[in-house]
Order: structure tokens, then C-alpha cells, then sequence
């Protein structure tokens, strides 16, 4: 029997990752826990506790989800970053009894793929060690809240991160905006050509901008996936993929991956003021570049700033696509 390692740091027997759904101490994801409208972007289905603030989730990833698609052929790793945002939701509600109607302030959010040949020929993975790392509490409300993540397929971890938000009620987040109304009308700018950022047309999230070097942030709140659970401000899903797009765009690939990222979120991001974006590639000598990058990954620090201050930061390895189709050599003849 294969052992593993679990978020928490204790061993884990791989036949005990997998659990009946029927089990009376296992509790299922509805989309309200994970503040998704359509149940086909609800990544988890059921998770159970097997220890102290730790927990497994069976995770279910669609074979196309409607924003984060597949790229030739290969899982899109930004399911990840949803992945990881989804599970701090669901015990935030469901294991901390925070109120459905509370709403999340993402500050930061990074999770990486194992440079490995056996990853990458794995498919998506099936279940998640969670471990709430840190859980704050203010009275008997939950304040704040740190998960880490660890995704496994066959056994194999697949993928690593974390995620940490605040937590406020209805009236704590009306004090912190006043004013703002739940959704904002705003004319949309024609968007960069969707070839340059691997989206879809209708999910590029970029535009250009007058400025040497910097992109506009494009932000529809009509789009149902990314703002399909509020709009008075930009999501942090949505800032994430204007990131990824912006450090593709910044290397040149037509078809890429973004097997790392690390990102920071310290302003809310407004939707009715310009929001700019800077990506570059970092050399070897970059201060940011503090840790070795795998063959075949370009680092990207990617900066978004509105009224002049840094709203958001992004350090993320991008990586061309394998074919669909590895090449075959020709039979001889």
C-alpha cells in the first residue's frame, strides 16, 4: 500500500483518500458553499475531517470547464487556484459556520505542479488534502482563514498550494465600501486579439492601453463565469486569469501553461477606474528570481496598479504547451 503525505504533515494510506459519499461523516459541496451559480463549476463533491482542522475533498474537474479550458490536450493548472479557493469556501462555511451571505476577501494565493514526467502524463486529479492552517476567530465569527492544498491522482501529487481570506459579514463589508453599489455599469474596451493570451474570445481580460508597455485591465461584469456570483468589484478569479494572460502575452507562446503561480491581492480592484497591467521576464538576476525555475519555464512578475498604486502582484512560470499529438517517428519503410 503506497503512502503519501498530507497537507497536515501526517502520512496518509492512499485506499483512505477515497471515502462513501453515503457516510454519515461526510459532507457534501453545493454550489452555495463554493459561491458558484452553475453547478458545472463546482470543483469538489464531498469531503469528510480526518483530523484536526484537516480534511479530504473528492474533487471533480469537468473535462472542459467553461473559463480555465484545457490547452492541447493537457488540464489547465489555473483549475488548480480555483481548486484551492473552492475548499477554503466550503469549510469556511460548512466545518467554521461562517453565514452564507458573508463575503471573502482574498489576500494571497500560489500553488505550483511537480516538475515531472509522471505528472504530466496523469490526468485530473480526484482528491484534495486540506489543512486550515490558520483560523481566526472574532467572537464567534470566523475572521479569517489559510488553507493549504494538496491535490493527488492515482496516489501522485499532482499539484500544491494555498490560499488565505478574510471573512466579513454583509454589514462589516457595506462599512468597508460605502457607497458601492452591487453592480456598476461600465463601458467595456475592445479587447486585445484573444490569439496572444490562449482565451477565448469572449474571456480575454486584456486591452490595450495608450502606455508603452502596460495593458488595460478588460473586466466585463457580464461575463457569467467570472462575475457570476457579485460585481462591484473585480474577483480575484478574474485578476488571477488577467495575470496568466498577461505573462503569455509577455512570452510570445500561442498555446502555454502556467504551472506556477504566486500571487498577492492588497486593494480591491474597481471596476469604474483604469486598472493597468505591467509583465515582464525575469533574468536570472531579478531579486524575484530567488528560486530555481524548471527547464522550460519563463518566469513572468506581472503588476497591476489603478490611482497610481500596486493593487495586485503576480510572479507565475509560463511554459509552451506539449502537442496534442507528441510526434510519432514514421515507420520505416
Amino acid at each position: 500500500m503506497s503512502l503519501i503525505v498530507a497537507a497536515s504533515g501526517q502520512p496518509v494510506h492512499a485506499a483512505q483518500r477515497h471515502f462513501a459519499v453515503d457516510s454519515p461523516d461526510v459532507t457534501s459541496v453545493p454550489r452555495q458553499i463554493v459561491h458558484r451559480a452553475d453547478d458545472a463549476d463546482v470543483l469538489l463533491t464531498h469531503f469528510r475531517q480526518v483530523g484536526t482542522d484537516s480534511y479530504h475533498f473528492a474533487v471533480r474537474w469537468p473535462q472542459t470547464h467553461a473559463l480555465f479550458r484545457p490547452v492541447r490536450g493537457r488540464q489547465n493548472p489555473m483549475l488548480i487556484a480555483e481548486t484551492i479557493r473552492q475548499a477554503g469556501t466550503a469549510l469556511a462555511h460548512a466545518a467554521y459556520h461562517a453565514p452564507l451571505d458573508n463575503q471573502f476577501l482574498l489576500w494571497d494565493l500560489h500553488y505550483e505542479v511537480p516538475d515531472h514526467p509522471v505528472v504530466a502524463a496523469l490526468g485530473a486529479p480526484a482528491t484534495a488534502a486540506v489543512h486550515a492552517r490558520e483560523i481566526k476567530m472574532r467572537g464567534k465569527r470566523l475572521a479569517v482563514i489559510r488553507v493549504e492544498v494538496e491535490l493527488y491522482c492515482e496516489g501522485i501529487l499532482v499539484g500544491r498550494g494555498g490560499a488565505a481570506a478574510n471573512c466579513v459579514s454583509p454589514a462589516a463589508y457595506r462599512r468597508l465600501r460605502p457607497g458601492r453599489a452591487d453592480s456598476v455599469q461600465i463601458e467595456v474596451p475592445s479587447p486585445v486579439p484573444h490569439g496572444l493570451t490562449g482565451a477565448e474570445p469572449g474571456d480575454v481580460m486584456l486591452a490595450a492601453s495608450g502606455r508603452p508597455g502596460t495593458l488595460l485591465l478588460r473586466a466585463d461584469p457580464a461575463h457569467p463565469v467570472i462575475f457570476d456570483s457579485q460585481s462591484d468589484h473585480v474577483p480575484g478569479r478574474g485578476i488571477l486569469e488577467a495575470m496568466r494572460q498577461a505573462a503569455q502575452l509577455a512570452t510570445g507562446f500561442e498555446h502555454a501553461l502556467a504551472p506556477y503561480v504566486s500571487a498577492e491581492f492588497s486593494k480591491y480592484v474597481e471596476l469604474d477606474r483604469p486598472c493597468y497591467l505591467t509583465a515582464r521576464q525575469l533574468m536570472p538576476q531579478d531579486p524575484e528570481s530567488t528560486h530555481p525555475v524548471p527547464h522550460g519555464q519563463i518566469p513572468v512578475a506581472v503588476t497591476l496598479t489603478q490611482d497610481e498604486e500596486t493593487v495586485a502582484r503576480g510572479l507565475l512560470r509560463i511554459q509552451d504547451a506539449e502537442p496534442e499529438f507528441p510526434h510519432r517517428p514514421a515507420p520505416p519503410r
